[in-house]
């Protein structure tokens, strides 16, 4: 079913598949395959370019003993999430907001983004020397740098500063490089990177869950916003995010799924069948048997005996967040974004209120493994992109923003916003993306983009500085603006520890 995968795994088994070292900024490929006797025609350059998807995939596995994912790091930082697995050490650390240099869950998000970079970087430096059909040549670099992109992007929004580098590594020592400051790296590799991939003939949407028009312009509009808020503060960027928002959503290319009679709107953003179609723009990708998704075993409820998995109850939701759902806000009802029962055959399982919104109904019966990828943009996200970055932009809300987000607020069955205060309406974005966004990896750095967080205790906005987590009581410092850079890294170069770690 899903031929990138396979793809993927022979690329990286081929050329990029990493071994142990002191620094994964200094490692180099290791396989039988050599830059010089590998990158020699088109199926080389695609192996290549299809090596470089599978990092995306890493902080949604396994890591640590007791079946924890480094997903769950930035959702327990958020305050509304707890976790059931009593021995999910670094878990439990990132709700006490005491994410330590050591953790398994950075590791991870360093590791395989710099990994992906590098993957990026060897595409980028070889792929314009091999003789091949320039279309294609030119959609694959394309391709390249929409990772490298997405990859740094990641690095500076959960790390701060961190070496820049953007060719791939040929001698022991190139990976020895200092820190650069997060607007060079936005400047100089972020944007450009996207702006490239913009015109490297990408088709409109994604075909063979390869990356798309339509995820570059979005991606896009996410790094103009970030670009925008805190650190940098470069408000000029609202009116790029607004723009950039808007191309996407003027296009068409993209639907918000809707509760019709093949079923709820809630069943198609977590059926496989669905991936990559309506409001699904990127995606991490996964497959049965070959890349198995774990977050749908992950985010069971714990031992509620309602599949053929292990039931890990990983993340669960606080009952403040689920407080803050209107009464008539279907997203936070049963089955909608969360569930706390299920019926299997002439059973119902009743349980603790659960995460919905990944569970992947193939596991209860068919196999323990799934094949449910990972949504990372969907236009949901989109859609109050635009409707921010307009209000900030031009100073009020005009008839497009109410449109977008009402949209959303609409399919919740929720009524139409409307005569709203540049303030109450940024508030009103800032709401939806928690109702609409949570477990996806996004309110964290919403909470940093904006220093503001959504205390769900009492269902209002305060300054994050000053955000006591309901989950843990715990203050937020401004350490906690960043996560510790990895201690193996530190230890293996000369990288200086994030302050405060």
């Amino acid at each position: 079913m899903k031929i990138l995968t396979l793809k993927i795994a022979a690329g990286l088994t081929g050329l990029l598949l990493l071994s142990g070292c002191e620094s994964w900024l200094d490692e180099s490929p290791k396989s039988a395959l050599t830059q010089s006797n590998f990158y020699q025609n088109s199926e080389h350059a695609e192996v290549a370019v299809n090596a470089i998807y599978a990092f995306t995939t890493s902080p949604f596995v396994g890591a640590g003993t007791y079946g924890e994912t480094p997903f769950a790091m930035m959702e327990m930082a958020t305050g509304h999430f707890l976790t059931k697995i009593g021995q999910a050490q670094y878990a439990i650390e990132s709700g006490n907001l005491d994410v330590k240099p050591e953790s398994p869950y950075v590791l991870s998000w360093w590791q395989s983004s710099f990994q992906g970079i590098e993957a990026a970087n060897l595409a980028l430096d070889h792929i314009p020397g091999i003789s091949m059909d320039e279309m294609r040549k030119k959609q694959l670099l394309g391709e390249a740098h929409f990772f490298r992109a997405y990859y740094y992007f990641n690095l500076v929004r959960m790390f701060g500063d961190v070496p820049m580098k953007t060719t791939s590594t040929v001698a022991p020592n190139d990976g020895q490089i200092p820190k650069s400051p997060v607007a060079d790296i936005y400047s100089n590799v972020i944007v450009p990177d996207l702006l490239a991939a913009e015109q490297a003939g990408l088709s409109n949407v994604a075909v063979g869950q390869r990356v798309s028009l339509g995820a570059v312009k979005s991606l896009l509009a996410k790094v103009y916003l970030t670009m925008a808020g805190a650190p940098l503060n470069q408000t000029d960027k609202y009116g790029l995010a607004r723009d950039k928002a808007k191309e996407v959503i003027d296009a068409g290319w993209y639907s918000l799924f809707q509760t019709d009679g093949d079923g709820s709107y809630f069943d198609k953003v977590n059926n496989v069948t669905y991936d990559y179609t309506g409001e699904h723009i990127f995606m991490a990708n996964f497959a049965t048997g070959i890349l198995n998704a774990y977050l749908p075993a992950y985010l069971t409820p714990l031992e509620a005996d309602i599949t053929a998995s292990i039931e890990f109850g990983g993340l669960y939701p606080h009952q403040t967040l689920l407080d803050t759902y209107d009464a008539n806000d279907l997203r936070g009802q049963d089955h909608g974004y969360y569930y706390e029962n299920l019926v299997v055959g002439a059973n119902t399982f009743n349980f603790p209120w659960a995460i919905y919104k990944h569970f992947d109904k193939n596991i209860i019966t068919t196999s323990p493994q799934s094949g449910k990828d990972f949504p990372i943009i969907r236009y949901p996200d989109v859609l109050l992109i635009y409707a921010e970055a307009q209000n900030q932009a031009d100073g009020s809300p005009n008839a497009s923003a109410y449109a977008a987000i009402n949209s959303i607020r609409s399919r919740a069955g929720l009524a139409d916003l409307s005569g709203l205060s540049q303030a109450a309406f940024r508030e009103s974005v800032w709401k939806e993306r928690v109702w609409e966004l949570s477990s996806e990896n996004i309110v964290w750095f919403d909470m940093v983009r904006t220093l503001k967080a959504f205390d769900t205790s009492t269902g209002t906005f305060v300054d994050l500085l000053s955000y006591k987590l309901p989950t843990s009581g715990v203050t937020y410092k401004e350490k906690n603006l960043l996560f510790p850079l990895p201690a193996r890294e530190v230890q293996a170069s000369s990288l200086q520890q994030n302050t405060g770690y």
